[in-house]
């Protein structure tokens, strides 16, 4: 049975968190590795100098040069004995393009990834920003097909997903089906460097491939992510776009304005959480 986590949970989930986000601080300060607080993170910081209160997960922006970086310098130094460093490579998820730094000792089991063998626990995530295509045509295949196929290798591994109209769940549980003539591994490998398509830094504007809204909403000049001041997130300083106004601004318009009250809650639902050892 899922459940929403109540107050005093969700604290402890994000102290948990702030664990792991020490971790890859450590490990980006010693590698001079350049990252930012992005999406509800970084509104947090700028609004309430740490977590949104009813917020539930830590995300970490990275230009894919210092993300590709970073993903062959962590496995080697970050500590073991406390956290997992998770990316599809080598963990075997199909959450493709994020990389997590998880907990050990912990578990978070979602709805959707319910059925899945892989380490489980608290964890942040590392999301890369990718060089957007020339066009909008481009775009908008890039994006979807990029959606499309994510939930589809994503299906066939073993997660769940919940489409609400009944004609494209049709339409997506009957292409599951078909695509089972094509062996998962090389749709698996196919996706993992599915950012390659378009890859040139030259391009005027960078996204979010794996971002939760679509193309449109993801994308920032990437003279916008180029320079970075710091904003105070729980008592420690973090790096955050210089212009982070206008980079918030651009995604969500007037970010410094709570949401109504009723709106105030998080979105997680877990089947079940354990802090193991640890005591927030």
């Amino acid at each position: 049975m899922e459940y929403k986590l109540d107050l005093p949970t969700l604290r402890k989930l994000q102290l948990a968190e702030l664990e792991c986000l020490k971790e890859l601080k450590r490990i980006c300060d010693e590698n001079n590795i350049k990252y930012f607080l992005i999406g509800g993170t970084l509104i947090g910081a700028a609004r309430h100098k740490g977590f949104i209160p009813w917020d539930d997960d830590i995300d970490i922006g990275m230009v894919r040069s210092e993300y590709d970086r970073f993903c062959e310098i962590c496995p080697k130094v970050i500590n073991k004995e406390k956290f997992f460093f998770q990316i599809p490579q080598v963990d075997g998820c199909a959450d493709f393009e994020i990389a997590r730094i998880r907990l050990n000792e912990t578990h978070f089991v979602q709805r959707h990834r319910q059925k899945l063998t892989y380490n489980d626990g608290i964890f942040i995530e590392i999301i890369p920003y990718d060089d957007l295509p020339s066009t909008e045509f481009k775009c908008n295949y890039y994006y979807q097909y990029f959606k499309i196929m994510k939930r589809l290798v994503g299906a066939r591994m073993g997660y769940i997903y919940q489409i609400r109209n009944k004609f494209h769940r049709f339409l997506f549980f009957t292409a599951v089906f078909l695509s089972r003539i094509i062996p998962v591994k090389y749709l698996y490998n196919k996706m993992l460097n599915y950012h390659l398509k378009y890859s040139n830094t030259n391009s005027e504007y960078v996204f979010l491939l794996a971002g939760a809204y679509n193309w449109k909403k993801e994308k920032h000049l990437r003279t916008t992510i180029s320079e970075f001041t710091t904003l105070e997130f729980e008592g420690d300083s973090y790096p955050v776009p210089k212009k982070y106004d206008l980079f918030l601004r651009e995604q969500y318009g007037d970010y410094m304005t709570p949401p109504p009250v009723d709106k105030q809650v998080n979105k997680c639902y877990v089947m079940s959480i354990d802090f193991g050892p640890y005591k927030f």
